[in-house]
């Protein structure tokens, strides 16, 4: 009879016995040969009771990984966009808790890329400065701004203090733009633009070794730079085929530059020179992002993309469509 007071079918054993078996394998380390002598069973019983305890549920085993990478999607992912590296990380919670995930991740695949001397650019977003207060301590390098300051609305400092902030770690120097990112004044951006402490500063990353940048949609809540500018100039930007943001540049869906209005309002190195370093991290979270993502890829502005798996899965789907 088994537990519920049936016979028993050819074949089923009780699920008490089974229980009594799992535990004293799976909880008091005890071997086969032990619990066969403990219960007067064949080796070969107890093995079969423990299958028989895995197939009916009584035994259910759970494999945890210790970190939050998914690494098949990762591998994916880099395959599907021909990149060197992908890192898919899982995330869960409110938008700011994802950011703040994607940081950690961003922070862990960062620090060992950079080299003692090394030229480190860094754009501002909220991603990017939070990745910065996860990391604990980087390498001797100096630390360069990519674009001018940009403030958040709601005060979640600038590109300045990130570039400090960042050079503190190594022990170097951090080489600032003092300038806004967006002038509305075109005449304003070129003089500041022929400011040597900028211009030097602008100069420099021609030789930067990693850069780390943001990847922003060309639409409303998905960059900080279409929340500075007005709506004729996002609306031109749209006009323009525009679908990602990164440093302050419009990017069309296979990757070329936006010929618009804003990429003569932004003090920020160029597109080419966005391209030069032999590492360009980028990250992303959301699937809203994908095509931007793409995007950022075709404009050779990404070697490491760091992202979550709900953009890695559209990203797929969208490349997948495309070939059908």
């Amino acid at each position: 009879m088994n537990n519920r007071g049936l016979p028993l079918g050819e074949g089923e054993e009780d699920d008490e016995l089974l229980a009594d078996v799992a535990r004293r394998y799976y909880l008091d380390n005890a071997s086969k040969v032990e619990i066969a002598k403990q219960l007067d069973l064949s080796r070969f019983k107890v093995a079969r009771l423990l299958e028989d305890a895995r197939v009916r549920g009584i035994v259910q085993i759970q494999i945890k990984s210790p970190s939050p990478i998914d690494r098949a999607l990762s591998e994916q992912l880099a395959q599907a966009l021909d990149l060197p590296r992908c890192v898919v990380t899982q995330t869960s919670g409110s938008p700011e808790q994802i950011r703040d995930q994607i940081a950690d991740v961003a922070a862990r695949t960062v620090g060992p890329l950079v080299r003692d001397g090394d030229l480190l650019g860094l754009t501002w977003s909220r991603a990017v400065d939070a990745m910065v207060d996860h990391l604990d301590v980087l390498p001797a390098c100096t630390v360069i701004q990519m674009a001018g300051s940009l403030h958040t609305p709601a005060g979640g400092g600038s590109t300045m203090d990130l570039a400090r902030r960042a050079a503190a770690l190594a022990g170097g120097t951090a080489h600032a733009v003092h300038a806004p990112l967006v002038v509305d004044d075109i005449a304003a951006v070129t003089a500041l633009r022929r400011q040597p402490g900028i211009a030097d500063t602008l100069a420099l990353a021609d030789g930067l070794d990693i850069s780390v940048v943001a990847i922003g949609a060309w639409r409303a809540g998905c960059s900080t730079v279409w929340d500075a500018v007005s709506q004729q100039v996002r609306d031109e930007g749209l006009a323009g085929g525009a679908v990602a943001e990164v440093s302050g540049h419009l990017l069309d869906m296979d990757g070329k530059l936006v010929e618009s209005p804003l990429e003569q309002m932004v003090i920020a190195v160029s597109v080419d020179q966005l391209r030069r370093p032999a590492e360009r991290v980028a990250l992303a979270a959301g699937a809203h992002r994908a095509p931007a993502v793409i995007a950022a890829v075709r404009a050779g502005l990404v070697s490491t993309l760091v992202t979550t798996t709900d953009l890695a899965r559209e990203v797929l789907r969208l490349l997948a469509a495309a070939t059908d």
